[in-house]
């Protein structure tokens, strides 16, 4: 009985081994596939799985950048048979609905002043693969405070087939001011509550100092972004030598055009945190000054009148030295 059961799971693995070449032999063999129509990837897709592919660009807003756009003959035929002619047009907003459905976010169509689509058809010369156009940008006429999507999608080929994957593509285009950017942050943080609660460098050792982002909300406003330890609009600190943050509370800075310093701080996760009612403030003790073209001084407070009820219910002091070092 036994070597009759052995016989049966021999014949299984073999009809599944077997099985198994054969649907990879498919996959792996040019010759079964068939070429395809399609937008190449002008950069890295943002994320995978989506019913879209979505790619991120930001530029000055001073800026006229233009992004190069290909459209590609793909497939097993290394090069177009004929000339193809391809027709393509700005999206639909439903195509950013999809997208947006799909992955909780909240992109919305980029304004018709924000881009030039020079040319609305391409031809892919027999004997080639690729062809490709220009979309202008303007970014001094982008939504500061929106996420904003230009979307494309091909309408019609005179030969061959429309991809299904990659016949829609969108681009995630924002503008950036001038206080965009990377910066390692010195300095010292007290929070009066928790004396265990410390500046991030103090966790962080001979890895620090940190290194944030400030990313583009307004003309004159910027969003604090950890890149360094978690990924995310957050507030590092050192909880008793351990990487943390305050909950539902990062720090949105507010320049001042003219003097280029800090003039105010807010909380982006609300003025004050209906949770929790941490809110953020620019402590008027603070130099909070530039103190050179790279190199700024600011001093901000986190609020919290649900823990500290005496006016200005400051918890916690930041006082730091933000230097600049590339772009983000």
């Amino acid at each position: 009985m036994k070597n009759i059961f052995k016989i049966v799971a021999l014949l299984l693995i073999i009809v599944s081994f077997s099985s198994c070449l054969k649907d990879n032999s498919v996959k792996l063999d040019p010759d079964k596939g068939v070429n395809v129509i399609e937008f190449s990837n002008p950069s890295d897709i943002v994320a995978s799985g989506t019913p879209h592919p979505l790619y991120s660009f930001s530029y000055a807003a001073t800026s006229t950048p233009s992004i190069p756009i290909t459209i590609s003959y793909s497939g097993p035929q290394a090069t177009a048979p004929q000339d193809i002619i391809v027709k393509f047009a700005v999206g639909d907003v439903s195509n950013i609905n999809e997208y947006n459905t799909a992955t909780s976010n909240s992109f919305v169509l980029l304004n018709p002043a924000g881009y030039t689509l020079p040319v609305t058809e391409v031809v892919i010369k027999a004997g080639t693969s690729k062809a490709t156009f220009n979309v202008m940008l303007k970014p001094s006429a982008f939504d500061f405070s929106k996420s904003e999507v230009l979307p494309l999608t091909i309408k019609s080929v005179s030969f061959g087939t429309i991809s299904g994957n990659f016949n829609t593509i969108l681009l995630s285009v924002s503008a950036k001011n001038k206080y965009d950017g990377t910066y390692s942050v010195t300095g010292t943080m007290v929070d009066i509550i928790n004396p265990a609660l410390t500046h991030i460098n103090d966790a962080l050792g001979s890895d620090g100092p940190v290194h944030y982002q400030l990313r583009t909300v307004s003309a004159t406003k910027c969003a604090v972004y950890d890149a360094d330890v978690f990924g995310g609009f957050y507030a590092l600190i050192s909880n008793g030598g351990a990487l943390s943050n305050y909950g539902g509370f990062s720090a949105i800075f507010e320049f001042d055009p003219a003097t280029d310093k800090v003039i105010g701080v807010t909380n982006r996760a609300g003025q004050p945190n209906p949770a929790n009612t941490r809110g953020g403030r620019l402590d008027p003790s603070g130099a909070n000054a530039r103190v050179s073209a790279t190199v700024f001084n600011v001093k901000y407070n986190l609020t919290q009148p649900s823990v500290v009820p005496a006016a200005p219910n400051v918890r916690t002091t930041f006082d730091e030295v933000w230097t600049r070092i590339g772009d983000r």
